[in-house]
Formats: C-alpha cells, sequence, structure tokens
C-alpha cells in the first residue's frame, strides 16, 4: 500500500536525541519504521512490499535486530539487494536509490547502493526466494565480504552516534552529499514493454506524428540512435539509414529519464525487442485472449527452469526444436527470446489464435490444428486395440502436420522441448477456454485409449494429449514442459495413466496457487504445477522423489514442497476394513438428518454396527467429507465401525481431520502408516475425534423409515450410567430411562484406557460440559434437536446449551483442551508417514 504525507521539510536542527528516545519506545519493527518516518517527515511509499522507498534512500526496518553483528547485519543487507535487484531488473519505473540505509532498534547503518552492485547482479544466487529468506550463499558472501567489514555501524542509543547519523541520513534524503549516483536500471526482452509503458506516458505525445511512438522508442533505446540538443529542447530521431525525425522534448524530462536506464547495447537483445515491438500496439488483444491462459508471471518462471535444464539459449545450437500443441495465444512462449522463434511450432485449434500468434512470433511455424482428431489414424494402429474396437480413421493417407515438422520429427539428430498447459475438461465439461461444449473429449484418441482399456482417465483432454504425445515423441530425446494440476502424479484415477502412459524421468518443476489466474475462486484454490520430464528416460513415478519449489503470488519463493508418489496399494483407504452392510438401517445425510428417498442411497450397515465413518476420497481436498455418524451415510464414501475396528476408524477420521487444509497440500494423499502405531497416538485419536465437530452421531428415538421403526442409540457417549446417577438430571423422562440404561461402548472404552494427560484434561473439561447439561435439560429446547433419550450425541448437547445461550465457559473450556490435543496429534500425522511433510 502506498500513502503520501506532506512535501517534506528540511530536519536538520531537528534535536537527534528524540530520535533516541523514539526508538527506545518502540516495540515493533512497523514501530521503528514509524519512528524514522516521522523523524525525517518521510514521504510513505512501502508498495511493493518494500519496507521503505524513496528515491534517495532505500530503507530496511528490524526491530531487535544486532546490527553490531556482522551475520545478522549480512542477513539484513541481503534482504535489502532483493529489492535492489527488483528495481533494477524488475518492471517498476522507480529509480534504484543511490544509497542503502539498514535500521533497527539500536543500530543503523547507512552504505551507497553501488557499492553492492557485484552481489545484487550476479545470477549465481537464487532471488526467487522471499526477501525474508534471502539465500544463504548470498548472506555469506556478504559477511565474508570486505565491504562489509568496513561499514560504518551507529548506535542509536548512543547522542553523539545519532546525531552523525542524522546529519548524514538527512543529507541523503535530501539528495546532497557525495553520494549522489547509483546504478540504473536495464532494458530487457522482459521488460521492454513496462519501459514503454513509462517512456510512452512521458513522450508518447510529443513524438506521435505519422509514426507510431513506438518506433520512436525502439530507437530511443538504442545506444547511438538518438542525439539530445538541450539548448533547442529537442532530441533527434535516427529511424532509419538517413532518417531522422526532431522532435521538441522537454530535456529535463529526457534527462531525467535516461538518469534511470541505461541504453541497450547487446545487439542480440535489441534484435529481441524490435522482433516483438508488435506487442506494443497488440496489448489491448494479448490482454483479452490471454485471460483465461497460464498468467506471464509464471510462463516467464517456466522458461527459466527450462534454460536451467537445457541450457543457456539453447536454441542457439539449432538442435532443438519447440512444439505447443496447444498454444492458444502463445503465452507460454511470450517471454521467449526471439531468436528462438525460428525453431519454434505453435498450433491451436481456433483460427483467431492462430492470427493473434501470428503478429507476436515473427519467424515461428504457427498453424492451426486439432491435436487430438488430426492425423491419429496416421500415429496408432489397430493392432494395438486391446477391446478389439473399430477406429477406421478417414486420415491415414493424408497427413494434416506441416511437412516440415514431419520432417524434423523424423530427423533423429533434433532433440525436442514440448511446452504445453493443456485443458483439463473431461468429457461433460467445458473446453479449454471454459466453453460450454457437450462432448468436448469425445475425440479420436480417445477412442484408441478407450480400446487399450485405459479406464475413466480417457475421459481426459489433458490424458488425451499426453497419450498423444508419448506416441509422437517415442524413441526420440525430447523434455515435457508441462503445466496443469498436479493430480496425475497421484490420483487414484490416474493410476492407469500412470502405470501405463506417463512413466518419463522428474528433471525439475514449480507449483503456485490457481488463484493466479484470473476468474479463479479464491476460496477454492488448488495446485498448479509446472513440472519438466524427460520423455526419454523411463521410469515409474512411484520410484521418484519429486520436489517442487513454491511461488507466491508475487513468483516468491516460498520453500519447496514433496509430492508423494507412491501405489495406492498404500493409501489410507486401503488400510481401512471395510465391513460388507447386510442389514437395512437409516441413512443420514447430517447428525439429525436420516434421508427418506432419492436415488443410490446407501442404507446398509454390517454385524456389530457401532456407527459409521464418513470418509470419501483419500486426499486433503476431501478433508470435510469427514465424519463420524449414527448411522450408514447416505451416499458413497463411507462404512460400519464395529469393535473390531473402532480403534483404527477413528485413527483415520482423526488424521484426515487434524491438518490444516490449504492450497499447496490440496491433493497430498494419505498414507497407511508403515509400522505399528503408538498406543498413545491411537487413544489420543479416539478422544480428540469423540468432542471433533465432525462427530455428528446422536441418539434418535422412533425413526420411520421404508415402513419400519427404528430407536438409533449413540454408541460414542462417553461417560457410564453409573456416573450419570451421581449427576443432577432435571428431566424426569430421562431419569427413568438411566435406570435401567446399559453403558455404550465408547464408555466402556474409555474405562479401560490409558489415557495422557492431555487426552484426560480433554475428558474433565467434557465432563463438566455435560454434568451442566444433564442439569439444564429441562431449559434446553430438546425438540428442536431431536433429544428424546438419554444417550444424546456430543453434536446434540452442545448445539442446544448454545441454543439457549448456556455454558459458554464450559464449553470453550472444551475447545482449549481439544485444541492442546491438536496440537500435540498433528505433527505426528507427518512423523508416522501418514502424509509426507
Amino acid at each position: 500500500m502506498t500513502t503520501k504525507r506532506n512535501r517534506r521539510k528540511s530536519c536538520q536542527n531537528t534535536p537527534s536525541p528524540l530520535l533516541t528516545s523514539a526508538c527506545k519506545k518502540a516495540n515493533t519493527e512497523e514501530d521503528v519504521k514509524g519512528v524514522f518516518t516521522k523523524h525525517f517527515d518521510i514521504q510513505y511509499d512501502t508498495a511493493g512490499f518494500i519496507d521503505l522507498y524513496t528515491k534517495q534512500v532505500l530503507f530496511e526496518f528490524k526491530f531487535d535486530k544486532n546490527l553490531n553483528n556482522f551475520k545478522h547485519l549480512a542477513v539484513v543487507l541481503a534482504q535489502n539487494l532483493y529489492y535492489v535487484r527488483r528495481l533494477k531488473f524488475g518492471i517498476t519505473a522507480k529509480p534504484i536509490p543511490p544509497m542503502l540505509c539498514l535500521a533497527a532498534q539500536n543500530f543503523a547503518v547507512l552504505s551507497p547502493t553501488i557499492d553492492w552492485k557485484i552481489f545484487y547482479s550476479d545470477d549465481v544466487y537464487d532471488w526467487d526466494l522471499a526477501p525474508s529468506c534471502p539465500d544463504k550463499n548470498l548472506v555469506e558472501a556478504l559477511y565474508k565480504s570486505v565491504q562489509l567489514q568496513a561499514l560504518q555501524i551507529y548506535k542509536i542509543d548512543n547522542t553523539t552516534q545519532t546525531v552523525i547519523f542524522a546529519e548524514q541520513l538527512e543529507k541523503r534524503l535530501a539528495g546532497q552529499g557525495e553520494f549522489v549516483f547509483s546504478d540504473k536500471k536495464i532494458i530487457t526482452e522482459a521488460n521492454f514493454e513496462e519501459v514503454f509503458a513509462y517512456w510512452n506516458e512521458v513522450f508518447g505525445e510529443s513524438v506521435r506524428n505519422g509514426f507510431k511512438s513506438s518506433r520512436y522508442f525502439v530507437n530511443d533505446i538504442q545506444a547511438g540512435r538518438s542525439i539530445v540538443d538541450a539548448s533547442q529542447g529537442k532530441v533527434l530521431f535516427q529511424l532509419g539509414q538517413g532518417d531522422y525525425k526532431e522532435k521538441k522534448i522537454l530535456t529535463k524530462d529526457y534527462e531525467h529519464f535516461w538518469s534511470l536506464y541505461e541504453k541497450v547495447t547487446n545487439p542480440v537483445e535489441t534484435r529481441g525487442i524490435i522482433a516483438k515491438i508488435d506487442r506494443l500496439t497488440d496489448e489491448a488483444g494479448r490482454r483479452r485472449h490471454g485471460e483465461f491462459y497460464t498468467p506471464l508471471n509464471f510462463s516467464l518462471k517456466a522458461l527459466d527452469y527450462l534454460e536451467q535444464t537445457l541450457g543457456k539459449n539453447w536454441w542457439q545450437s539449432g538442435e532443438y526444436r519447440l512444439w505447443d500443441m496447444a498454444a492458444g495465444t502463445g503465452n507460454l512462449q511470450y517471454h521467449l527470446h526471439a531468436e528462438a522463434y525460428p525453431y519454434c511450432y505453435l498450433s491451436t485449434l481456433d483460427r483467431e489464435d492462430v492470427e493473434h500468434c501470428q503478429k507476436l512470433f515473427h519467424g515461428a511455424t504457427i498453424f492451426q490444428y486439432d491435436y487430438l482428431n488430426e492425423d491419429i489414424g496416421n500415429l496408432f494402429d489397430a493392432g494395438e486395440n486391446a477391446k478389439g474396437m473399430s477406429f477406421d480413421f478417414e486420415d491415414t493417407k493424408t497427413w494434416k502436420l506441416p511437412e516440415q515438422l514431419r520432417a524434423d520429427l523424423a530427423n533423429p539428430k533434433l532433440k525436442w522441448i514440448i511446452l504445453i498447459n493443456p485443458p483439463f475438461a473431461p468429457a461433460q465439461q467445458g473446453g479449454a477456454k471454459g466453453a460450454n461444449k457437450s462432448d468436448v473429449a469425445a475425440t479420436k484418441v480417445r477412442r484408441v485409449m478407450h480400446s487399450q482399456d485405459l479406464g475413466e482417465v480417457s475421459r481426459e483432454l489433458f490424458a488425451q494429449f499426453l497419450f498423444r504425445i508419448k506416441r509422437e515423441f517415442a524413441g526420440k530425446t525430447a523434455h515435457l514442459g508441462l503445466f496443469s494440476k498436479i493430480k496425475y502424479i497421484n490420483a487414484t484415477n490416474d493410476t492407469k495413466l500412470r502405470n501405463n502412459i506417463f512413466r518419463f524421468r522428474f528433471a525439475r518443476g514449480f507449483m503456485f496457487s490457481s488463484v493466479n489466474f484470473d476468474g479463479t475462486s479464491r476460496s477454492s484454490q488448488f495446485p498448479v504445477g509446472f513440472l519438466l520430464w524427460n520423455l526419454a528416460e523411463e521410469q515409474s513415478l512411484n520410484n521418484q522423489e519429486i520436489v517442487l519449489d513454491v511461488f507466491d503470488e508475487q513468483v516468491q519463493k516460498t520453500g519447496t514442497k514433496p509430492i508423494s508418489t507412491a501405489d495406492k496399494a498404500h493409501f489410507l483407504s486401503k488400510w481401512l476394513p471395510r465391513p460388507k452392510g447386510t442389514k437395512k438401517y437409516p441413512p443420514f445425510s447430517a447428525a439429525i438428518t436420516v434421508k427418506q428417498g432419492g436415488e443410490d442411497v446407501r442404507d446398509r450397515i454390517c454385524e456389530g454396527f457401532l456407527g459409521a465413518l464418513m470418509c470419501a476420497g483419500n486426499d486433503l481436498q476431501h478433508q470435510n467429507m469427514t465424519a463420524l455418524f449414527s448411522g450408514p451415510y447416505v451416499s458413497a464414501g463411507s462404512h460400519s465401525i464395529t469393535a473390531e475396528i473402532f480403534e483404527q476408524s477413528m485413527v483415520a477420521h482423526a488424521v484426515r481431520r487434524l491438518p490444516k487444509a490449504a492450497w499447496h497440500n490440496d491433493r497430498d494423499q494419505f498414507m497407511a502408516p508403515k509400522n505399528k502405531l503408538p498406543t498413545e497416538f491411537v487413544y489420543d485419536c479416539v478422544v480428540w475425534s469423540l468432542f471433533a465437530s465432525s462427530n455428528q452421531t446422536a441418539a434418535l428415538k422412533d425413526v420411520e423409515y421404508l415402513g419400519f421403526t427404528y430407536q438409533i442409540p449413540n454408541h460414542f457417549f462417553p461417560f457410564s450410567c453409573s456416573v450419570l446417577k451421581a449427576w443432577q438430571v432435571n428431566d424426569s423422562d430421562i431419569r427413568l430411562q438411566l435406570a435401567t440404561a446399559q453403558n455404550r461402548f465408547v464408555a466402556d472404552w474409555l474405562a479401560k484406557a490409558t489415557l495422557s494427560a492431555e487426552a484426560q484434561s480433554l475428558i474433565v473439561a467434557a465432563k463438566a460440559v455435560y454434568q451442566l447439561y444433564f442439569a439444564q435439560l429441562n431449559q434446553l429446547r430438546t425438540t428442536k434437536f431431536k433429544i428424546q433419550t438419554w444417550d444424546a450425541g456430543w453434536w446434540q448437547i452442545r448445539n442446544a446449551l448454545a441454543d439457549a445461550h448456556l455454558g459458554d465457559a464450559e464449553l470453550k473450556a472444551v475447545k482449549l483442551a481439544h485444541q492442546a490435543l491438536k496440537d500435540k496429534l498433528v505433527q505426528q500425522v507427518y512423523s508416522l508417514g501418514f502424509l509426507v511433510e
């Protein structure tokens, strides 16, 4: 957020001891920042997540860092250099301040920015990391540097040093003093559009006369192609051989612009910018057509990962070809160097997209092509048909692929890059741009996949692309750069795809949130990955370690994420026995709601039924589909709980509910434990589950279902009848029931269990709630919650009390004890192997 204060006034006469006393009162980093902005009356600018930016000084604030310790100082300086690098190589028009200021509660440092150019210009460091977690190699290099050892470190709690520091900082903020120069920003293929936007804002009206302003711009950025006549307030542009145009431009504006940027001197960079200059007049079209495609900042990062794998400027050898079979508007290639275009094939379904790409990628081969339907008969032999299905395709004699592409595919000396973001729509859903097209996945490729018994995955468009790609590039040296959801790596439905088709070696990759795509929901985020695969090396995914870099919305690396590739035979869902249901029983759709009809209703329980565990799916995105009921859950994804599998079921319930779901773990699969579980962990899971909000068990009386009447007990009631009889029970019917009542299963189980201190604390807190409930029964709206029997469920009890505004303190105590037990258990979910951390 950026805000502006009144114009900064001179502070040279401000008593510096006030700075010392104000800093002493600071309690946070924000307090320190506030002290400096107020004391020096600084224009407030914190955009771009920078602590404080001015054109003269770039600030980095800390609270309790000891900047007198060179190791601490190196970390803070490294963080500041991340911001300097962004200013130099990024897309902002802000100049690089000539001075850096590092400030904490008791220390401050001033240093010329240019002194650190050797560090922030070096590509050897990992600049993808968030500035708050700088590359350790950069920190170490700074720590060992002569420049760092020579820095003057001012002690803010020393009045004399504070006076000197304040005077020096005031000079820098006023643009005075010895250090008034700094490094300049550079113009590249990657950022020239943003530079042009700034240039055009300042000079566009002055140069626009017969020629597009972009033509003046592309000449102006080249060294030696424009001459300033300051005395006349004019600039002479060389637009061609012997073709000069003179334009009246304010000298101070022109000199200011070029005080920020370096002229382009690299001829390769110049050619690349010239080749892409049409983009400057096609911006609206790109934005319009590309909104449902890969975000450009992540497609740029993908090209970086490609170069890390294949080498910088991989196209210069001439031995590589790149093909994107679902190019759309070319977002994946948008930041590709123009010199690579002659080695690129871009194909797409829509003629409009072809025409758009032709404007952007001069020299590339761009053509309209249906990759899932055309030339299929030329690639697949009917002899491969495992089901004996007929697919007599018409295109077995002619080819739709361009002749040069077919020649390149047949050339054994060439290496290939497939760079693609295939559509994900299954048969009943929309197409690549979200259009609602019926049978969009009913392609010729699908018919071949179906004939090879590949199951449901043959309905997925992305899987169809992968199926043909495997055949197209069999025996070739090729890398596949794939933007997609990551479900193909570990989802149950994609097992046949992994076992039979997708058997490639992982090279490197990253993941980011789906929220980065325009029009997607922030409330239902999921991971999107860019993974690079070596198609020439066949290897089962189960035998590979796949670790992805994780990027946030600012394309900062926040960490790494291992992706489990274990076979579904090791899934948690396979660890749980599922007793066969033989008896009809009322099915539940919620705690006290019995479903009376509908299609595909699951209304069977087994012998010895205690309750039902709903556990649909096996990944974390199905976390909310995990609950306990007193009858069968009405839909698929649940099973009966018996005494024999009670502990296992409660462990599964807790394990699926304990982890915090986030976009980056949305597709993580729950795994079966590899070793015998500790008894304390099992018992803790049981107690935690009993008082979880997902415990929907209840006791219901006289339930009518399909012509029969059922009495539904709550086998998960935790206290014995002898204990209840000693309590105050303010309901005559319930007191009468207790006279002949028998303990429920869980009460007897708890009586035999040796519980941990945390579990005991939760039981004690819950006991107070139950005692209050029975003492206030005559004050509760029992009919609303269908309470008619002594063994009411936890859901019924806590909601009845909350409805009557009773027991706030007791319920809060349960919540705190429940959270304490969760804090103990959640890390064990990872250490015991249920999830990969």
